[in-house]
């Protein structure tokens, strides 16, 4: 039987990046961001991924965008394996994108996520985040239609 390590956060790289297309597929199925627009979370010059390991496995990861001459930062994408969900690895997650942040200067936090995604809304509202508002026809979805998002953010201290 194996033994479960602790989880390890550290930051993420675009050797990654299969692991990460594989846990976007499992968590978001066809709402998943695809392999390009993985490839260019990991590897541009404005973005941070955090990824959570066990056991040397990637298990989770998150990507905060900064903008230039801002002090608000973006959470632009954050999944957990399912096997996984429900285990603490997106507070952990989350927890990392906001220090990560705060090292970049950033005073607030912001991030939207779809309307009807409970766990998502709980993770949120749990670590301290704030409805800003409902964005209407935020995420366009092929074959599926629009879909409204929540805006959430937080100020960092």
């Amino acid at each position: 039987m194996m033994k479960i390590s602790e989880p390890k956060v550290r930051r993420g790289s675009i050797k990654d990046i299969e692991e990460i297309t594989s846990i976007e597929n499992r968590a978001f199925g066809d709402h998943a961001y695809d392999y390009p627009a993985l490839r260019y979370m990991l590897g541009i010059a404005n973005s941070i991924t955090a990824v959570t390991t066990i056991n040397g496995r990637v298990v989770g990861y998150a990507t905060v965008f900064f903008r230039k001459n801002s002090r608000i930062s973006h959470l632009e994408s954050i999944a957990v394996d399912p096997d996984y969900q429900g285990s603490g690895i997106g507070r952990i997650l989350i927890e990392e994108v906001e220090k990560i942040s705060k090292e970049k200067n950033c005073t607030k936090i912001v991030l939207e996520t779809f309307e009807k995604n409970v766990s998502a809304l709980k993770l949120y509202e749990h670590s301290g985040y704030s409805i800003k508002e409902v964005v209407p026809d935020y995420y366009h979805v092929p074959y599926d239609g629009s879909k409204n998002a929540i805006r959430f953010e937080k100020i960092l201290h």
